[in-house]
């Protein structure tokens, strides 16, 4: 064994061997200090500044009303979520009651946990993103299964997030009524003769689900052993599908699940028009398997995405997808959306298909993955630091080394070979006897022979195309490098738009290139008109 896998060694067995205690949501089991004063004087302080917004004459009062509003119905809230009976029996504990849930309020019945959006640490993200306005912003959690455990297909791992904003209404007569807004349905709410703004914390969703999320935990587990989470490979939908709203496709790269995007959504998330107009779908895989492969998962989901889409109602906007891929996540959505003909199959295999000694089954994978019917549904695709022509690094020793490391899942290393050696090297590597089946980081290779193939195949000119390229800014232009993936890989003809932004391989994570994706979707808008 060389030093360096001595070296190495110890450190993947801990990445594989070590897994924590899963994240509880906050609970509350005792009112804040701060927030144990006389509910009545907080109603009080709450009724008295709503009168004030509720007034078009005192509007140059709003400002300090909606800070002693929010305030007081902020400590209301503490006191409203402790305790050990039920939301109604403390609600009324305090001379409220909480209004029966519309279309657009939640059902707190249905969460396991709302707390206050502060509670949340947003680190995780890179900005914070808040809109001020009227209510105490909130999250919600309600709990699915693990990682690892079958749920109801396209639902979030572990749990859904809830953005909530909560409200203590006054009326005339009766208690105050408190409403826990869905605030990615609503914009603002009326009090009086007024129009306000409901506030909201569009981070604090999003990094508590990343916290609570087992997939960005196990990114070097999906390289190293890709066949445990395969039953992970799928299509996830951040909130119910609806065929008014186009979808945006996010696809991962290699080392990475869906959490590479929380920044680019954390950007998205605060836009009136982004929520009005699109829906988020993730694809998840596991990046341990050679591209080609996860292409035809990719298709797979894909198709039963639409299919269920279908089932909804109109197809309209379903046919204006956007898809945003990053890294060999580009390499997955560029064979899935190009039409291969032969050129897949025949830079990978030296005989004709009938002439392969392979099982029925094999013949049938060997089709599906260079042979394919490509998707129809997206209509623009933006590229982050794709590895068209493949990435140098993939070369190297050390990923050699890592690479024989990979465990791929018997669909490869017995749906495939499954006949002699000499049937394995007419499948995998021509007339070589002794093939080394690829992996993902062997795949990327710019010797590889998929990635040829693929980059001989012309972009489909049905769709229209965006390229967003990192540059570590050493100077070096056009031979520049994001770290990983080069120029000259990354650069693509023809595209609508190409833009270099100065950072390394993370692009998803590059505020330039949030501004950049935004004014990509706002653009399909406008030609969707």
């Amino acid at each position: 064994m060389s030093s360096v896998t001595r070296r190495l060694a110890p450190l993947l067995l801990v990445a594989l061997l070590c897994q924590c205690g899963a994240p509880q949501p906050p609970r509350c089991r005792q009112v804040p200090k701060a927030s144990r004063a006389p509910a009545a004087s907080l109603i009080a302080q709450a009724r008295q500044n709503w009168s004030i917004l509720g007034n078009p004459s005192r509007k140059a009062e709003w400002a300090a009303a909606r800070s002693g509003y929010n305030t007081a119905v902020a400590k209301l809230f503490d006191q409203l979520r402790c305790g050990q009976d039920g939301w109604d029996a403390r609600a009324a504990a305090l001379g409220t009651r909480i209004a029966t849930p519309g279309p657009l309020d939640t059902n707190l019945e249905n969460l396991e946990a709302l707390f206050p959006a502060t509670s949340v640490n947003g680190k995780l993200v890179r900005t914070r993103q808040t809109t001020e306005g009227v209510g105490v912003p909130l999250v919600g959690w309600k709990k699915t299964s693990p990682v690892g455990m079958k749920r109801e297909r396209f639902l979030l791992p572990n749990g859904l997030p809830y953005n909530v904003t909560a409200t203590l209404g006054f009326q005339d007569a009766g208690p105050p009524v408190w409403h826990f807004c869905k605030r990615w349905l609503h914009e603002d709410f009326k009090i009086g003769s007024t129009t306000h703004t409901l506030a909201a914390d569009w981070t604090a969703p999003n990094a508590f689900y990343w916290k609570m999320c087992d997939l960005d935990d196990l990114k070097i587990q999906n390289v190293i052993l890709p066949e445990r989470y395969m039953q992970e490979t799928g299509i996830y939908f951040i909130q119910p599908y609806d065929p008014a709203k186009i979808p945006l496709v996010f696809v991962h790269g290699l080392v990475s699940s869906p959490d590479a995007f929380k920044n680019m959504i954390n950007d998205l998330a605060p836009e009136p028009w982004f929520r009005e107009n699109y829906q988020i779908w993730l694809y998840n895989y596991p990046t341990g398997n050679p591209w080609i492969f996860s292409g035809m998962k990719f298709r797979e989901e894909m198709l039963a995405a639409c299919s269920y889409a279908r089932s909804k109602g109109d197809d309209r906007n379903l046919n204006r997808m956007v898809v945003v891929a990053h890294s060999m996540g580009g390499l997955i959505t560029r064979s899935s959306i190009t039409d291969p003909k032969t050129t897949m199959y025949e830079g990978i295999f030296k005989k004709p298909i009938a002439q392969l000694k392979v099982s029925a089954e094999t013949r049938s994978f060997i089709r599906d993955t260079t042979l394919y019917q490509p998707l129809s549904e997206p209509k623009r695709v933006v590229f982050l630091a794709v590895p068209h022509r493949g990435s140098p690094l993939a070369n190297l020793r050390i990923s050699t080394w890592i690479s024989r490391l990979i465990r791929l899942p018997k669909t490869l290393t017995v749906g495939l070979l499954d006949t002699t050696l000499n049937a394995m090297g007419d499948v995998i590597q021509g007339e070589d006897p002794t093939p080394q089946l690829p992996t993902s980081i062997t795949s990327l290779s710019p010797n590889n022979n998929a990635n040829r193939a693929l980059d001989k195949l012309p972009l489909p000119g049905r769709i229209t195309f965006h390229s967003i390229i990192g540059d570590r800014s050493k100077g070096d232009s056009p031979n520049s490098s994001d770290g990983v993936v080069p120029y000259w890989s990354s650069h693509i003809t023809p595209v609508a738009s190409e833009l270099v932004v100065p950072c390394n391989h993370s692009v998803p994570d590059n505020a330039e290139a949030a501004r950049e994706l935004k004014r990509i979707l706002k653009l399909h808008l406008k030609d969707r008109k």
